[in-house]
């Protein structure tokens, strides 16, 4: 019957094609041994060019080098090839700050890929079975992950899982019945693992409900892939239209929520290399929906997902930013290391007033004998006011950045340019209504912006 049911898998999803080398990720436990059992036996009949082991030495439990050996042994028993590596886990994990598990995961197909690339082996062939679906479909059920509900497929572009239709019970009684050695991990057996938890006592309890249960989760499985493929292809073609860094709300809120919520979990992961978890998504979501001001959600510990007005931020997350002053005379260039920005005055003589106006990044005060004044550069500070040109009167600073659309999570950072008790300039954004050019061929001193 697994016989039967391994060469079923492989017909079905095309999962080997003649000529494949095949590398098995071989850590000497039941499934990958009678996966490479089953491989051997059939390497003829399914023209398999040659077959290679790789067993990853995660250093995890005392019994690990005597699993090495055994995998080793075992190759030499049955004339393969096979690649062993040495890593201490733990401390990498710790190191990273990292899971272990998550860790483990990655040290090993980093480690099977490079084979695969150094010895021109197309296939990595694991042990996963439909146990495994099954646990993997539960497991992400219970902590909320969509994405995972559906579990893995049977082939991921060179990765192939021949054991795909084959339950643990018939792996068990197949290496019985042939006599199949491999390496027992006693950790399988814990339940202080959630995994552990779900094989020995949450499933055998939905089995006493639906006893069908494998074959009822395969089917789920196949229609969620479905469902997942065409819409992740939807949302592909939608983020080839927006930039990295922002989007316009108006842009993406014309498409379904189903669309919408995939479109920015590949898109943050793009940009963060994480994806955000299923709550983070829901807020997101909420937050797209509300329009006005600013709102900001931390995704990781670097990054943070700005809602500013009508456009969605992604940005590396900002220090807080203390308040800060400098001294600047004319004729001066200096770094404002909080804003990333260079500030230099210097003295005018030649300009026209609409050039003056035009200016993004320049401004000029017509302030008499002042060569030698020294001017303040600082952020905003309590009680700050500021008279915007063309205006009589002085308004909150807090209210004309306001008026200016200036995000709330940016404001700390503007330099301000501040003579007396006077703000002269909103860097980058607005002059005041103080010292104003009343005529061509004054001397006028200014000031410019220049980014870094």
């Amino acid at each position: 019957m697994i016989e039967k049911k391994f060469l079923e898998a492989v017909k079905k999803y095309s999962l080997i094609s003649e000529g494949d080398n095949i590398l098995i990720a071989f850590s000497g436990g039941i499934d990958s041994t009678v996966l490479t059992y089953l491989l051997i036996k059939f390497k003829d009949y399914l023209k398999i060019s040659d077959i290679y082991l790789a067993h990853l030495n995660h250093s995890l439990r005392k019994e690990s080098d005597q699993d090495q050996k055994f995998c080793e042994e075992f190759a030499s028993k049955y004339k393969l090839k096979i690649f062993t590596k040495k890593v201490d886990i733990k401390s990498a994990a710790k190191r990273e700050g990292k899971s272990i598990e998550q860790k483990a995961r990655e040290e090993r197909y980093s480690f099977f890929h490079q084979i695969m690339k150094e010895n021109n082996i197309n296939k990595l062939a694991t042990g996963h079975h439909l146990s495994d679906l099954v646990e993997t479909m539960i497991m992400w059920f219970i902590q909320g992950n969509r994405k995972g509900i559906k579990g893995f497929k049977p082939k991921d572009n060179s990765i192939v899982r021949p054991l795909y239709l084959i339950d643990k019970n018939d792996i068990q009684k197949y290496a019985k019945e042939k006599n199949i050695e491999y390496r027992v991990d006693i950790t399988n057996f814990e339940t202080d693992f959630l995994r552990n938890k779900i094989r020995h006592h949450v499933i055998p309890e939905i089995k006493k409900i639906n006893p069908s249960l494998e074959i009822s989760l395969l089917i789920l499985s196949y229609f969620l892939s479905l469902d997942d493929a065409y819409l992740d292809k939807k949302a592909e073609e939608i983020s080839q239209k927006f930039p990295k860094d922002k989007v316009k709300l108006d842009d993406i809120l014309s498409y379904d929520k189903a669309l919408i919520y995939r479109f920015l979990q590949k898109w943050i992961y793009e940009k963060t290399g994480t994806y955000p978890s299923y709550r983070q998504i829901m807020d997101i979501m909420e937050m797209i929906e509300k329009r006005g001001g600013t709102k900001a959600i931390d995704l990781t510990a670097n990054y943070t997902l700005i809602r500013r007005y009508s456009t969605l931020y992604l940005e590396k997350r900002k220090k807080k930013i203390e308040p800060y002053q400098y001294r600047i005379k004319v004729g001066e260039k200096i770094y404002i290391k909080e804003a990333d920005l260079y500030i230099k005055s210097y003295i005018e003589t030649e300009y026209t007033l609409d050039k003056l106006k035009d200016e993004k990044k320049k401004v000029c005060f017509q302030i008499d004998n002042m060569e030698d004044a020294v001017f303040i550069i600082r952020n905003r500070r309590r009680g700050d006011r500021f008279k915007p040109f063309g205006r009589k009167k002085e308004k909150k600073l807090k209210d004309v950045m306001i008026d200016l659309k200036i995000p709330s999570d940016m404001r700390e950072n503007i330099p301000l340019v501040v003579f007396g008790n006077k703000i002269l300039w909103i860097a980058g954004y607005k002059r005041s209504a103080y010292f104003p050019v009343t005529g061509e061929g004054k001397k006028l001193i200014c000031f410019e912006l220049e980014e870094v």
